[in-house]
């Protein structure tokens, strides 16, 4: 077979692909997360109800990436539980459910964030702190009264 052959065939075969995803056939994003609907998709970036023990494994997690690596960490921690809850879900229901969980642990990250800074303005992400400052935190509050 000859390149022009091979690339003929490419361009057939992208046609009848195309021709099936207008005869209503889901669309599967190869570049995406494998289970991934971006079938009526609209806008995902919205919050949407998720598994309160989730949730709060995510805001857990925010908290050891504080704790334990100064706020930074290589993110595969976080990914797994986002992850593995979505698939849990309908195809339809993956995208915002995994943006509302990404939404939480950035929230819960920032307020750590700050809650660092009321006691080390000098802080910044990933610097060292004594991390005996964590003990009074309560996730979801702003401030130690």
């Amino acid at each position: 077979m000859t390149i022009t052959q091979i690339l003929q065939n490419q361009q057939q075969q992208r046609v009848s692909d195309m021709s099936q995803r207008t005869q209503s056939k889901p669309h599967v994003n190869p570049y995406g997360t494998p289970g991934m609907s971006l079938n009526d998709a609209g806008d995902y970036r919205k919050i949407v109800p998720v598994d309160e023990g989730v949730a709060q494994q995510v805001r857990q997690i925010a908290f050891d990436h504080m704790k334990n690596g100064f706020g930074v960490s290589d993110g595969e921690d976080i990914s797994q539980v986002i992850r593995d809850y979505t698939m849990s879900l309908a195809p339809e229901q993956r995208l915002s459910a995994s943006w509302t969980l990404n939404e939480i642990f950035h929230r819960e990250a920032a307020r750590l964030g700050e809650y660092v800074h009321q006691y080390d303005p000098n802080w910044d992400w990933g610097k060292p702190f004594d991390t005996s400052i964590l003990d009074g935190y309560r996730q979801g509050v702003d401030m130690q009264i």
